[in-house]
């Protein structure tokens, strides 16, 4: 456990506001701003998120921006667990 409390993604995702779902966002243009992600990484889900300072500061969570709707994206590399199963990434 660390010092915020965050023991899994499911802790991880309070941490970031309101989410949607948008898949979609995959086909937009969006600006890589935050995290650890590399070319040959998959995402598998694509969440619009309220606030995204939590993860840009204290995770390596990938963290997109789509200059023209001004939504910031969330990027998730992990597919077929519940959150609440999935453990926490390195938070600093």
């Amino acid at each position: 456990m660390n010092g915020y409390g965050i023991e899994t993604y499911a802790d991880l995702a309070k941490t970031v506001g309101g989410m949607v779902l948008a898949n979609e966002m995959v086909h937009r243009p969006l600006e890589f701003v935050s995290g650890d992600f590399a070319p040959w990484d998959e995402i598998f889900q694509w969440y619009i998120i309220s606030y995204p300072d939590f993860l840009m500061e204290h995770t390596d969570e990938p963290v997109f921006h789509d200059e023209e709707l001004d939504l910031y994206v969330w990027g998730i590399t992990h597919f077929g667990t519940g959150w609440d199963c999935v453990p926490a990434p390195e938070i600093r």
